[in-house]
This record gives C-alpha cells, sequence and structure tokens, in this order.
C-alpha cells in the first residue's frame, strides 16, 4: 500500500498543478472581460441569493428542529369537535387525564402561554412568559445554561420560583451567573430566579406571539397572573382548553402508536369523570396527535403555509431560472467567440476533455462569486422579511438567521447553476470542428449557423419566466389595493393605538373600571386629542369574538365586540341610525348594544331595530341603542357578517387598547400619554404603542409581503430578461455583419435592415410572452385563494404586464439595431 501511495503521488502533484493552471487561466480570461465578469456574478448573486432567502424563511418556519433533545420522539396533543370540526388544545383535567393512565410516553407536560407583568421599580413591563408542569424542561430534555431548572417540589403552590430567558438574563442581569438565587416581581409578587434557559431555546410553539422570557411553575398562576384565577380555577376548568400538551414518546413506541392509545383515552375519560360529560353534553372530542415538529405552528395553519411559501419558492425558482439563462446566454456567446482559440489549443495537443475541465472550471468559479454575493444579499434581505410581522396571517417568532442547512442549500444550488450554465459551452467545445475554427478570422462566426438557435430559446424562456413573475407581481399588487379599499378602517386618519393590560398586575374589575374612566378623562383632555376611547378587539387583527344569543327562541352565533363610548367617532365608522353609547351606559343600567347594519338586516329587516331586544347567551337582555355602518371583525377576506357592541362599562375587559384619534402627527401626543399614565398608576404596563397606519400593515402583512417580494422579483427578472436579448441581438448583428453589408450594397434601404433586425426580436418576444401566459393563467388559478376583490384571470394585469414587456424588450433591441443601421458595405466585405 506504501508503495502504491509513492506511485500516484506524481498524480496527485500532476492533477493539483493541472486544476491550479485552470484557476489561473480563468482568473486571467475574467480580468480580460470585467463587464462579463461582473453581469454574470452579479446575476448569479441576484438568482442565488433570493433563493437562499425564500429558503431560509422554509427552514425557519418548516425544517429547523426543536432546539431540544431528540426532537424526533416529542409529540403535540390536541382535541378536535366532531359535530363542529374545529381544533381545540386541551384542558388541564384533559392533560392530568392523559398523564396518569397512557403507557406510551416517557413524560407528558402542559403548558399556558401567556403575558405576565415584569415590575421594574414602580413600572411594569410586559412579558411573554410560560406557566409550566414542573416536568416541563426534563421532558423537552432541555438542561439550563445557568442554574437548574424545576423539580417536582416546585409543583406546590408555595415554591415561587422562576426559569428566565437569555434574552431577559442579560438585559436584566447583563449576563451575570450571580442572577441565580435574585427575586424579580410578578404581577407585585416576589420569584427567585433558579436558572437561565440556553439561548436558542425559544419555546415549543412558534405562533403565539413573542417568545417567551420566563417560565414559572404552574401552581403559581394566581400569583403570576391573577386573571387567570379570577372567575375559575383553571386546573380544575374542562372547558378551559388553553394548555398545549407535549409528550416524549418511549423509545420502543412510534406515532401510529401514540395515536391509537389517545384515541382510546380520549373516548374513555368522558365516563370517569360525569363533570365534563355534563359540560359538553353530546359534543365529542376526539385526540389527535401531531409530531412537536408540525405543531410549532397550529396545525390547521399548515395548508395556507405551505400553499404560500410554494408560490414563493417556485417564483424565486423562476429568477434563478432566469439568472442561469442569462449567464448561459453569455458564457455560450463567449466560447463562440473563443472558437479559434479553443482549436489552436486542440491542435497544439490539448485534449478535449482538458477544455471542457477549464470551461466548467469557469463556471464553477462564477458560481461561487455568485454564491458569495447571493448569501450577502440573503442576509440583507432577511433583515426586511421580518419587519413583516405577520406574513402568515397568524404572529410567528421567526429566527431568520443562517444556519448549516441554509448554507448547505446554498451551496448545492451554486453547484446546480454551475452545472447548468457550464453545459452549454462544454457541449460546444466538445463539437468544436477544428478546420472551419482555425481558418475563421472572425468572433464567434459560425458558417451556417442557425438564426433559431439556443441562445433565442434561452431568451424566450428568460422572457416567459419573466411575465410570469410580473403577473405575480401585477396580481399581488391589485389584491394589496383592493384590500386597503375594502374596509373604512383604511380610511381612519390619524389615530394612535396602545395596548393595556390591567390583568397582569391584579386590578379587580371595580378598580379597572375606575381607572378606565380617569384614563379616558385625561386622554381626551390632552392637546390635539379628538376623541379618546377603548377597544376589546382591533378590528382585522385576526380575533374573533363570537358569542350566542337568543332572539325569540332561536339560538344564533354572533360576532361581538367590546368598546368605550366614542369608539365609533374614533375610528370613523359612521353611526346610521340611534345613538353612540355614553358614560352613563354603565354596570347599574340596562344592557344596551349597538350593531351593525348586517344584525339589523337579519333580524329586524324593514323594521326599525332602535329598542328591539336580544338576551345573551347567560339570559341577560339587551336593548338595541344604535345601528353603525357595516365593517369586517377578523379579516378582511371574511364576508360582512352579523355583529353587536356592548361597552366596556357594562361588560369589563382588563386587557384592551386605548384608542387617540388625534391632530397633527398621531406620535406627537404619546409622551405627554405616558405622562398622564404614570400619574395615575406607573404600575400599569403601556405597550406595542403604534399608529393606525402601523397596525393595518400589521393586518395586511401577507398581502404587503408578497407585493412587496414579486415586485422586485419581476423588476429583477426583466432587467435579466432585457440583457438577455439585448446580448442576443448584439451577438446576432455581428454575426450577420457580411449579410448586413452584402444588402447595403444591392441596395437595401436602413429602414428594410431596421425592421429585418427587430423581426426577429419581435418573434422571440411574442413567442416568451405566449409562454408566459399559460405559465401565468396556471399561476393564478393555483394563488387564486389568496388573492382578493380580482379574478384569476385578470386581463387587465395580463395585458398591461404584456405590454410592459414587449416594450422593455423593443427597448433592449435599439442599440444592436442602430449599430445594425451603421454598417460599412466596404468594411464589411473586405473583412472577409
Amino acid at each position: 500500500m506504501r508503495g502504491l501511495s509513492v506511485a500516484l503521488r506524481p498524480c496527485k502533484i500532476a492533477l493539483v498543478h493541472a486544476l491550479l493552471q485552470d484557476l489561473r487561466f480563468a482568473l486571467r480570461g475574467f480580468r480580460k472581460s470585467p463587464g462579463f465578469t461582473a453581469t454574470a456574478v452579479l446575476s448569479l448573486a441576484l438568482g442565488i441569493g433570493v433563493n437562499a432567502t425564500i429558503f431560509g424563511l422554509i427552514n425557519a418556519v418548516l425544517l429547523r428542529p426543536l432546539p431540544v433533545a431528540r426532537p424526533e420522539q416529542l409529540v403535540s396533543i390536541y382535541h378536535r369537535s366532531t359535530s363542529r370540526g374545529f381544533l381545540s388544545s386541551s384542558s388541564y383535567p384533559d392533560y392530568e387525564y392523559y398523564r396518569d393512565h397512557n403507557t406510551v410516553f416517557s413524560g407528558l407536560m402542559a403548558f399556558l402561554r401567556t403575558p405576565m407583568g415584569l415590575s421594574t421599580g414602580e413600572q411594569t413591563q410586559k412579558v411573554s412568559g410560560e406557566l409550566v408542569t414542573p416536568n416541563y424542561f426534563d421532558v423537552l430534555g432541555i438542561p439550563a445554561a445557568v442554574g437548574r431548572t424545576f423539580a417536582a417540589d416546585d409543583a406546590r403552590r408555595a415554591s415561587a420560583v422562576a426559569v428566565i430567558g437569555d434574552r431577559l438574563w442579560r438585559q436584566r442581569f447583563a449576563g451575570d451567573p450571580r442572577a441565580i438565587g435574585q427575586t424579580i416581581h410578578i404581577a407585585g409578587h416576589p420569584f427567585t430566579v433558579i436558572g437561565v434557559a440556553p439561548r436558542a431555546f425559544r419555546g415549543v410553539v412558534l405562533d403565539w406571539g413573542d417568545p417567551p422570557e420566563l417560565w414559572l411553575p404552574l401552581a403559581a398562576y394566581r400569583e403570576a397572573v391573577p386573571a387567570l384565577g379570577m372567575h375559575v380555577d383553571p386546573l380544575r376548568e374542562w372547558g378551559m382548553q388553553s394548555f398545549l400538551v407535549t409528550g416524549r414518546l418511549k423509545p420502543d413506541k412510534s406515532l401510529a402508536h401514540a395515536r391509537a392509545e389517545m384515541e382510546t383515552l380520549a373516548s374513555q375519560v368522558g365516563g370517569a369523570h360525569p363533570e365534563r360529560e355534563r359540560l359538553w353534553g353530546s359534543e365529542v372530542w376526539k385526540a389527535e396527535v401531531y409530531p412537536a415538529q408540525q405543531a410549532r405552528f397550529w396545525p390547521e395553519y399548515r395548508k395556507s403555509i405551505f400553499s404560500f411559501l410554494g408560490l414563493l419558492w417556485a417564483l424565486v425558482g423562476a429568477v434563478l431560472l432566469i439568472a442561469c439563462s442569462n449567464v448561459a446566454n453569455l458564457m455560450l456567446t463567449r466560447a463562440l467567440k473563443r472558437e479559434r482559440e479553443m482549436a489552436i489549443r486542440v491542435a497544439l495537443g490539448a485534449g478535449r476533455l482538458r477544455l471542457m475541465r477549464q470551461l466548467f472550471t469557469e463556471s464553477l468559479m462564477l458560481a461561487m462569486g455568485g454564491a458569495s454575493g447571493g448569501l450577502i444579499f440573503s442576509v440583507w434581505v432577511s433583515g426586511l422579511l421580518l419587519r413583516f410581522e405577520r406574513p402568515f396571517r397568524i404572529p410567528l417568532s421567526l429566527d431568520l438567521s443562517p444556519d448549516a442547512r441554509v448554507l448547505g442549500f446554498t451551496a448545492l444550488i451554486s453547484l446546480g447553476t454551475a452545472v447548468v450554465f457550464g453545459l452549454l459551452p462544454i457541449r460546444e467545445a466538445w463539437s468544436l470542428e477544428l478546420t472551419p475554427a482555425l481558418k475563421s478570422q472572425s468572433t464567434g462566426q459560425r458558417p451556417g449557423g442557425r438564426r433559431f438557435n439556443l441562445r433565442n430559446i434561452l431568451v424566450i424562456a428568460q422572457i416567459a419566466l419573466s411575465l410570469l413573475l410580473l403577473v405575480a407581481a401585477g396580481l399581488f399588487v391589485r389584491t394589496l389595493r383592493n384590500a386597503r379599499s375594502s374596509d373604512v378602517m383604511f380610511r381612519s386618519g390619524n389615530i394612535v393605538l396602545a395596548q393595556l393590560d390591567l390583568y397582569t398586575i391584579g386590578y379587580s374589575e371595580s378598580r379597572g373600571l375606575a381607572f378606565y374612566r380617569q384614563l379616558l378623562e385625561r386622554a381626551g383632555s390632552l392637546p390635539g386629542v379628538q376623541a379618546a376611547t377603548l377597544v376589546d378587539m382591533l378590528p382585522l387583527g385576526g380575533m374573533r369574538g363570537a358569542t350566542d344569543i337568543q332572539i325569540g327562541r332561536q339560538t344564533f352565533q354572533i360576532n361581538m365586540n367590546v368598546v368605550a363610548p366614542r369608539y365609533f367617532e374614533a375610528i370613523g365608522i359612521p353611526l346610521v341610525a340611534g345613538r353612540d353609547f355614553t358614560p352613563d351606559d354603565d354596570a347599574g343600567m340596562p344592557l344596551v348594544a349597538v350593531i351593525n347594519e348586517q344584525m339589523a338586516r337579519r333580524f329586524w329587516p324593514a323594521q326599525d331595530p332602535i329598542g328591539k331586544h336580544f338576551e345573551l347567551g347567560d339570559g341577560k337582555p339587551v336593548e338595541v341603542a344604535g345601528v353603525v355602518r357595516d365593517g369586517h371583525m377578523r379579516s378582511f377576506r371574511d364576508p360582512l357578517s352579523p355583529c353587536f357592541y356592548l361597552t366596556a362599562f357594562q361588560d369589563y375587559r382588563g386587557e384592551v387598547t386605548l384608542v387617540l384619534r388625534i391632530t397633527g402627527d398621531p406620535l406627537g401626543r404619546v409622551p405627554a400619554l405616558r405622562r398622564e399614565l404614570r400619574a395615575l398608576d406607573p404600575s400599569v404596563p403601556l405597550s406595542l404603542v403604534r399608529t393606525m397606519d402601523t397596525y393595518l400593515n400589521t393586518a395586511l402583512s401577507q398581502e404587503r409581503m408578497a407585493s412587496s417580494l414579486l415586485s422586485v422579483f419581476g423588476i429583477l427578472a426583466l432587467a435579466l430578461a432585457a440583457i438577455g436579448i439585448y446580448g442576443v441581438m448584439s451577438f446576432s448583428v455581428s454575426q450577420r455583419t457580411r449579410e448586413i453589408g452584402i444588402r447595403f450594397a444591392l441596395g437595401a434601404q436602413r429602414r428594410e435592415v431596421l425592421l429585418m433586425v427587430l423581426r426577429e426580436s419581435v418573434m422571440l418576444s411574442f413567442a416568451g410572452i405566449a409562454l408566459g401566459w399559460m405559465a401565468g393563467w396556471g399561476l393564478a388559478h393555483f394563488a387564486g385563494s389568496m388573492l382578493y376583490g380580482i379574478g384569476a384571470t385578470d386581463l387587465p394585469t395580463f395585458a398591461a404586464v404584456s405590454m410592459l414587456l414587449f416594450i422593455i424588450m423593443l427597448a433592449a433591441n435599439v442599440i444592436p439595431a442602430a449599430r445594425a443601421m451603421q454598417v460599412d458595405p466596404m468594411v464589411a466585405l473586405r473583412e472577409e
């Protein structure tokens, strides 16, 4: 073996020497053609960069494994109503029954994510936290980065301990290990810090708002989140299906075992607990088990997320194909111009495989340059993507930093692009005919060359893909415009929104109502404030408050919201009949409601609804006091539906949004508002302060992201296609210099030569546009559910995009056509 190694050593040295020679030769060639090199690398950087960006998004949402031990063993448990079909999480008693009776899990834990009030001096900071069973970290297999996690003894209510997140540890304790044993105050109650979670851990689920920053034992819920125990005991309430349950499978158990056993246990739990049976009556709940990797967001969101990400990835794939086509055309043109050089090298003894290796080395170096630029471009674009708060219409906590998977994908597509666009010049080198190439004195002229060749096919493909991207951009831009004009909320004006959470600091209902009255009085008297009010759920925010009402002997489920007086004035929803709420509509007065036009038409058609009555689910009578214009509730995509409003002073809510209509700069009054709030109670957190415009942009995050990304992709594709057709036509003119000279010598007019040159580009454009229409039609039908206010076959968009593309393609021919008209017949003939 040693002798064989010694014998092969010269071969290895020769191979390394040959590769280095190829690299040096390629670099020398790139330096001689800086325009070609810059265009090729930039094209590939854009194509690879946008693909790496979208793959990074897919990786963060779907592929990146949970930062826990053996994540493939974790599963999550949900429940589905067989009569109504909707999916739900679990109640704590459900969890206890499954924990005590299962045989498939080595550990089963439950947790509840909820906002918490972290006291800092006199002020309270609202943070995202989780109430967890003591085995939470053990089931996940996550050790503490500093200190320890919870033990079984921490299940006792008296055990006021906390594990904090890495971010909170660094902000509050400057990353000092001596934070262990320190005290923090949650809702005014002291908790001892016993550990710090690993930096990479951001919770098990992505779609429950901000990632958690602290974890507390579930037994401490009364102290940590006083509102939880205000009306019911969440640890005993079967109807509180707010807990997420996650288990770790035993080594010898599979997902199928877990599904079978959980289905059996779900059918048994009702018989074992009559109180659950009495609560749900004939309602049957089936258990559904998902891999925890899939359950990082609500399972029913998965289809829409897959569709949206699939659309984006298909379109960025089109950008990469355009970039590859562009570079392939450039390299093909360059290879034809180098035919005589290649022929001389073959004549001097270089084999064709040697030429092919040289050309592939050049392709690989261009791809590496494109990959490097693409990664830089991807990091920049990923930062822009994080500005879209709800890209899938749900709150997601995403980490788009590149990991090994993203880097590996980038390397893979870089190698793939090198192969794709490198095959064409390699093919030309393999089919090189020495005698004609050695005789040719011109650059890139091959006798008998075809007019309709591979370069033209690549240009047609570029034009078709560009049209596809531009159509997609046009459809989503129109969708965004239609969405902005779909609701009165989008014309609301200068409004400031700020969230108030009295639940996290333990306010009682009477204290909260008194606080609301004082706050509205103080805020309404600030300079420039036209109206101050409160609302439970802002429209178009993805939330829908539905409740049962009774009219006559029939029961209906109707949308509802809770607001303070002057809400409709502040938000810009016109009052069409009756009156608004007043401060006199308080807890001591009969319940009154303001309804929308849809509710009036449905339940009291051709009647005056003012003074009509209906009953809430608990039997309380409500009188209709006013009617307001219709508006969307959860989303602008939902159809208009009946809705009614109650006043916050008759139906208390501890977590509301303060709404201020302001003249001038909306955020200019925020410092004064904070001063008034501190004067009332410095412990009340005022969070998520923003303008109405910012809020509405969040509500349209998916549409904004789609229209922005696709517009950028379309512009890039259009530029690359224009460069491609310019290069092809320039090369075509240079190849036909002798033909053009003969035509001029025989008396052809310059107009005729111009039409001859433009005819070829027009044919290429028409062919590409025709193919693009077919692809665009298929795309529009696939994305039909993501569009709004337009049909899938939107002819105005297709026509406008086609006209734009055709004009750009003609413009790209101006310089080659002008060059053709300047051909001197004598010079052209003398060159031959």
